[in-house]
């Protein structure tokens, strides 16, 4: 489910998904439900996704990312990319 592998597309896999979650938030700061709202419309709708994440694969990818420092998230609760800080 982390990696792809010859059963789980790099669509699927949170490694895949980390990227298409880190190019909707760029430089910004949004909150969980909002991300999951772009996603859902730049991806889902549009079915660029052959197996598009639940909601619930979704939280799981978002722990994924805060546990491997891709993502951290502001004193608002918003998430933010760790490679590209928004300053102040």
């Amino acid at each position: 489910m982390i990696l792809p592998n010859k059963y789980i597309s790099i669509s699927e896999s949170f490694i895949g998904l980390s990227a298409l979650v880190l190019d909707i938030l760029n430089d910004k700061e949004l909150t969980v439900d909002k991300l999951w709202n772009k996603f859902e419309k730049k991806y889902i709708n549009t079915k660029k996704l052959n197996s598009p994440p639940t909601f619930q694969k979704y939280i799981y990818l978002l722990e994924f990312m805060y546990l491997t420092n891709m993502i951290s998230y502001n004193a608002k609760g918003e998430i933010i990319n760790e490679n590209k800080k928004v300053s102040d």
